[in-house]
């Protein structure tokens, strides 16, 4: 039987899944790094525990991954997103919570957000699981480069939204460990479309300001 692991993250061996393995990591938990390859996911995580001096994340296949993990994160680009939940769909189970943190985004002729029917992306994973798990989206709006940069605090804002109470709940005990980073409740799903919107302007900043790393901070709260 396979150890059991409180999150997990399914492809997390780019540079989206390694920056949220490396910060969860860094603020104490113990995580699973899967990939189609057991033996990339191994490296991946053997060069994390390295650069954090301490033995906090296990690689693995996807499939032993998600049997494993009652939190997976799905770190894919969108446009991968549906063939890997339909790749591993059957292993998921109702009580889990996916956390989505892909932007339905593509670079031809500049950065644009797909139109899903007026759907979020996260609500249109969701739809591909109408019996779970549960989808829960959250760091849409940090990116790979600021979650890299380890030795830089995050100091910004980060948002958590989805229809189920409870697995949002679930989610913020997990993240709200990482250091200098305040999560907001930001509302239902369908809210996540707004989150991914944010991602497009903060690419747009990013390079008119020639920098990599703006990010979002909310007064008044």
């Amino acid at each position: 039987m396979a150890e059991s692991f409180r999150a997990g993250l399914i492809s997390g061996t780019g540079e989206e899944g390694l920056g949220i393995a490396l910060r969860l990591a860094a603020a104490g938990h113990t995580l699973a790094l899967g990939s189609r390859s057991a033996e990339r996911a191994r490296q991946k995580a053997l060069e994390i525990n390295q650069q954090l001096g301490e033995e906090k994340i296990q690689g693995m296949d996807n499939h032993e991954l998600v049997a494993s993990c009652e939190m997976l994160f799905l770190t894919v680009p969108f446009i991968h997103a549906e063939k890997v939940i339909g790749e591993y769909q059957q292993d998921f189970s109702e009580d889990q919570i996916l956390v989505d943190v892909t932007v339905p985004m593509v670079f031809d002729k500049g950065p644009r957000l797909l139109e899903l029917g007026g759907k979020s992306g996260a609500e249109h994973l969701q739809s591909l699981l109408p019996e779970g798990p549960t989808v829960v989206g959250a760091f849409k709006t940090l990116s790979s480069h600021s979650l890299c940069d380890i030795d830089s605090p995050l100091d910004c804002d980060e948002f958590v939204c989805s229809d189920s109470p409870p697995a949002k709940e679930r989610v913020l005990e997990v993240v709200s460990q990482i250091p200098s980073l305040r999560w907001i409740d930001a509302g239902p799903l369908r809210y996540s479309r707004s989150l991914e919107a944010i991602t497009l302007l903060e690419i747009g900043l990013n390079r008119r300001y020639k920098v990599k790393g703006s990010r979002v901070q909310v007064v008044g709260l």
